[in-house]
This record gives structure tokens, sequence and C-alpha cells, in this order.
């Protein structure tokens, strides 16, 4: 073969993305990936599930290791400041196939979980129009919120939503981060408020409960904090219980709803590392900072919202839960959430209203950091020629992987539809912990990659700032990386004993280790495929991809 007729390792001499993302565009990628339904649904729900649960103490103790894994994502971003993320730090540290593997099995759970978000994203919009409905006697707002919550409208919504998010997915990365900062900032305001309210509450629902009661059936009914509370103990539920601390409960709560709700916050402001200006300065403000921001702020409002609103907060959850709730006579059938309870405290729904609708711009601005890191993900496999090249083409004048966007586009609106449908639910009965499992299984990679990184690769790492960064002459990279891999191997533990309790095989498990003899199959294939057409396949994971 001749010089001329050599195919390149990579698929271009320069990606054709460019650095414009700077620290406050990073940090607000992160927090906006990050709090959504987790927190304002599954923080609400566990209290209910789990008798004894501590769900604040819970949220901190997911939250520990997370942070220390965010510090292993921002480091290593540093040194290789390239998108793609988990991919390349895994890939060129460990090993290709891990690398691959890794970020595949977090691909097929955050395309899902797009879908699924877009899908209940309207249960909050619906939440809101019967606050502001019921606030000012509007039948036809309440009506509009009980139409919007019918299954059928909430798919087709949902799709929407996708829509609107794969336009704004697919501009410049510029024009995508004003954006995310733009519906940033009422969440932000809402969240605050949020965490005021309960916090002026502290201690109500224990040391004044007329006055709580007071509150409620002001908005709710006259009767309706009697009634819930009656329910719910004739079916089962008991005070004293369910407010009785239990370390089992607590961290139970942990292992799912907490850990769900965090998500690997780190993974899409690493994703686009070739898409930032100052490497060191915005991973560490952007990533780390952005990560504490969001376990301060879960920690926080939830154990504000027990603190306020115990034991009743779990009672009315309960009724919902168990579909109790159908036996209410004076109380509205009201999804239970973190908003809802805020907002009625304040004993005014205008504000339950904006606390509802800062809820549903959280989950709605989940959307475009999900599609900023699946997008990159099949741009760097495309780009390290592991899936088909049409994915590392960028548009020329947006510099957008146009192309990675339209099949998470898709993706995603098949995962909608299977969430109206019975399958998602009906057949993988714990698709939620499925798709846990597939944002933290890399997260055990990134740790150990962190771990390894100055001496596998010290090519690269003594020309990065963080080789000055030590303590007692080791590296901080790896001793961050020791911790970070203790505290995720311990949840990828959990959730895996979840998933398969005992060792059972469940259809869930399954479905986890097939997306990963799946990507497997994908990454071979592509490797044979490769070598046939006389590219050094070797060679791609040796050397970090052109900026």
């Amino acid at each position: 073969m001749s010089e001329e007729e050599v195919i390149p390792v990579f698929e271009r001499k320069a990606t054709g993305l460019v650095r414009e993302i700077g620290p406050f565009g990073l940090m607000t990628i992160t927090m906006s990936y990050a709090i959504g339904g987790g927190i304002n649904f599954l923080s609400v729900k566990n209290g209910a599930l789990y008798p004894g649960s501590n769900v604040g103490l819970a949220f901190f103790l997911a939250g520990v290791p997370v942070l220390l894994v965010a510090f292993c994502y921002a480091f290593l971003a540093i040194m290789m400041p390239r998108s793609g993320g988990a991919y390349i730090f895994i890939s060129r540290l460990l090993s290709p196939t891990w690398g691959f593997l890794a970020s595949w099995i977090s691909f097929f759970g955050g395309w899902m979980l797009v879908g699924i978000i877009a899908y209940y994203d309207v249960f909050f919009w619906g939440t809101m129009l019967w606050a502001i409905g019921t606030a000012f006697g509007a039948k036809s707002l309440v009506d509009a919120a009980i139409w919007l919550m019918a299954p059928i409208n909430s798919l087709w919504l949902g799709i929407v939503f996708l829509i609107i998010a794969f336009v704004v997915a697919s501009l410049r990365i510029t024009t995508v981060v004003r954006i995310i900062q733009a519906l940033w900032i009422i969440p932000v305001i809402g969240s605050i408020m949020i965490i005021a309210t309960y916090g002026l509450n502290l201690g109500l629902a224990s040391t004044s409960p007329e006055k709580f009661k007071k509150i409620w059936d002001s908005i709710m009914g006259d009767g309706s904090y009697d009634e819930v509370m009656s329910i719910a103990i004739a079916n089962g539920f008991d005070p004293d219980k369910w407010t009785t601390f239990s370390w089992d409960a607590t961290w139970s709560v942990a292992s799912y709803a907490a850990i769900w709700a965090y998500g690997s916050p780190a993974t899409p402001p690493t994703s686009v590392a070739g898409e930032v200006k100052t490497p060191t300065k915005t991973q560490l403000l952007g990533t780390v900072l952005g990560t504490f921001f969001i376990m301060l702020y879960y920690t926080t409002v939830t154990a504000a919202m027990y603190a306020a609103c115990d034991p009743f907060i779990r009672a009315y959850t309960y009724n919902f839960v168990y579909g109790y709730w159908d036996q209410y006579e004076i109380t509205p059938q009201v999804t239970p959430s973190l908003p809802l309870f805020a907002g009625i405290l304040t004993g005014n729904l205008g504000l339950a209203a904006f606390y509802a609708a800062s809820a549903a711009i959280w989950l709605w601005n989940d959307i475009p950091p999900f599609f900023i890191y699946l997008t990159r993900f099949v741009f760097a496999w495309a780009f390290d020629r592991t899936f088909p090249s049409i994915f590392a083409r960028v548009h020329p004048t947006l510099r957008s992987p146009i192309y990675a966007n339209a099949l998470v586009f898709i993706l995603s609106v098949i995962a909608a539809i299977m969430c109206w449908g019975w399958w998602i639910y009906g057949v993988f009965a714990l698709l939620d912990n499925v798709a846990c499992l597939a944002w933290i299984f890399p997260d055990m990679f990134v740790a150990l990659a962190a771990t390894v990184a100055p001496i596998v690769r010290p090519d690269i790492f003594k020309e990065s700032p963080i080789s000055a960064w030590t303590v007692a002459g080791i590296p901080i990279v790896s001793i961050f990386g020791i911790f970070a891999f203790a505290g995720i191997g311990l949840f990828v533990y959990l959730v895996v004993a979840t998933i398969a309790p005992g060792g059972i095989v469940t259809p869930d498990i399954l479905l986890f280790v097939g997306m990963l003899a799946l990507g497997l199959i994908i990454c071979t294939a592509y490797w044979y495929y490769n070598m046939r057409r006389g590219i050094p396949v070797s060679e791609i994971y040796k050397a970090l991809p052109p900026a």
C-alpha cells in the first residue's frame, strides 16, 4: 500500500468542535443534568416505601462518593481535554474494550432516561396547572391538568419536548449553553425558595400539628388532613414505625433514590472537555463545584422537608404509592412531590404553582445535558473508528455532531413510547435500577483510571497541570481515585444486589448483561473491520484524539 493510500488512524485531523464553554456554563450543565425527577419525586416516594429512613442522610451518604468521583472526572478532563469524557479516560488509561463497554452501557441507560424524563415531565406541568386552577377557582385549568396527566397526552407532549431538545442540542455549543443557563435561573430561584419555605417551617409537624393541619386543610379541603392520616393508618401505616430511624431503610434509600437522583453529574461536563476554553479552572469550578452544590441542595432540602412535614408527608405518599388515595372523598388526588408540599406550606397556591413550574423546568432542562454527553460518546466512538463514521460528522456552521444528535433523538422517542406502553415497567420491573447501574458503572472505571493514571500514562500525566498536585509525594488524582473507587464500588454492589437479589437472574439483570454483550459485539466487529482495512488499531488508543 502506498503512502497516499494509508488510512489515517483517526477519522479526521481535527474534530471540528470548538472550545467555547466557560466555568459558569459548565456548572449549569452539571446542575441542570442532575436536578430533576429524582429529587422532586423519589425523595418523597422513598420516605413512604422505607419505614424509618432518614432521607436527608441517605442523600448525603450517596453524595460523598459522587463528589469524590467528580474530582476524578475533573482531574482526568484536565489531563486529557478531549470530548468523549469517560470513554476517552478509560480507553486510554485502562482498556479500549472497557472504555467502549462502560460508555456504551451509560449511553444505553441515558437514551432510555431521556425518553422517560420527557414523558414524566408532563406530570409536573399538570401539577402546576392544578395549583393555579385551584388557587383561582378555574375549573378549566384543573381539567387541563387532568388532561395533561393522561398517559397518551403525556406521550405526545413528551415527544414535543424531545423535538425541542433535539433542535436546541443541534445548535452551536455556545448557544446550547446559553439556553441551559437561561432556563437554569428560574428553577434555581424556585429551589432556594423551597429550601426557605421548609426551613421556616422546621419542626412544624411535630411541635404544632394543629397549625400544619390548618394550613393543609385551607388548601386541600376542610377535613383533608384527618382523611389522609386515617386512611393511611387504616391500611397499615404506623406513624411511629415510619419515623423511627433505621439504618437499613436509610441505606435502601441511598442505594436507589439518592444515587439515582445524582446520576453521575460529572459525566456531561467532562464529555465536552474538548469544547472547554480553560480546562483547569473550568473543570474544577464547573464539574466539582457544580456537583458540590447538587449534594448540598439534595441533602438540605430533603432534611428540611421531612423535618417540616413528617409524618404526614409519608402518610400522604403511602396512600399514593399503594393506591389507597382512591378512597379520598375530600382530598384531591395530586401526585406527591417536593414542590407540592413546599407550596402547601406557604399557604399560597400561586407560590405552589411557581414551585411546580420550577420542578418542571428543572426536569426538562435535564434533557439538553443528556444530549450533550450521549452525543459526545457517539462522536468519540466514531472518531476512534469504533462506530459508523457518519456519527463523527460535524455541521460546518453549527459545529455540532448533528447525526449523533439525530440518533439520540430517535432512540429517546422510542423510550417515550415504551413508557406509554406496558413493556418498560411491565417486563423490566426494576428498570430505574438498571438505568442507575448504567450511570454509575462507568464511574467505577473512571475512579480506577484516575488511580493508575500517573503510572500507566506518565507521558500524558507529566505534561498536565495535575502532575504538580501531590500529598506526601502521592499524586492527588490517585488519592481521590482510590477513595472514589471504594465508594462507587459499594454503590455498584448495592444496586446489583437490588437488581439480582440473592444472585437470582432477573429480566433486568439479563437486560444489562445483554447490552454489555451487544456492545462487545459492536466494538469487536469494528476493530476487525479496521484491521482488514489496514488501520493500525493498537495505535488509536496510544494517542489522544486531535483537538
